[in-house]
């Protein structure tokens, strides 16, 4: 009886064995050319933020088409430079603008800086400087003066497989 048990068992154990798939060299070599993909989603429902003024009479920096004309430019732009396949982006970023004196956006900070995010931080002053679109600039007691403003934005990378 034990023989037979003996026999059943390694007659099974033989079953599973052929049954098994054994990986090859050119398995690994298809399966490494196949990429995940990446989709960085974007929430900027925070309202822009002005760096207060210091005068009694004071009007802040506005943009020509608009709050919501300048967020959705800006999100186009950002969609189409932001490089899925490079870096992944979680969490809320402050986009600072520095608009002149004469309404150009001169100068723009993304905070809190983070290690590695050289190519993000390229790749969003790429986006901003191809709004290249004029601001009705700050004033100060009538005087026309350099401001900041600040738009929260949320990140969030997805990655699905293919």
């Amino acid at each position: 009886m034990k023989k037979f048990l003996l026999l059943v068992m390694m007659t099974f154990s033989f079953g599973f064995v052929s049954a098994q798939y054994l990986v090859e060299d050119n398995d690994i070599t298809e399966n490494s050319k196949e990429f995940g993909r990446a989709d960085i989603s974007l929430d900027m429902n925070n309202p822009l933020e002005f760096y207060r003024l210091k005068c009694a009479n004071a009007t802040y920096a506005q943009y020509i088409g608009g709050e919501n004309g300048f967020k959705d430019k800006l999100f186009k732009n950002l969609k189409a430079s932001l490089s899925n396949n490079l870096y992944s982006v979680n969490g809320t970023f402050d986009f600072i603008f520095y608009i002149d004196k004469e309404g150009n956006l001169k100068d723009f900070a993304l905070k809190p800086e983070v290690p590695n995010s050289n190519l993000l931080q390229t790749d969003i002053k790429n986006a901003v400087k191809a709004m290249n679109q004029k601001w009705l600039p700050a004033t100060c007691d009538g005087a026309k003066v350099d401001s900041k403003i600040r738009l929260k934005v949320n990140f969030r990378t997805d990655l699905f497989d293919m």
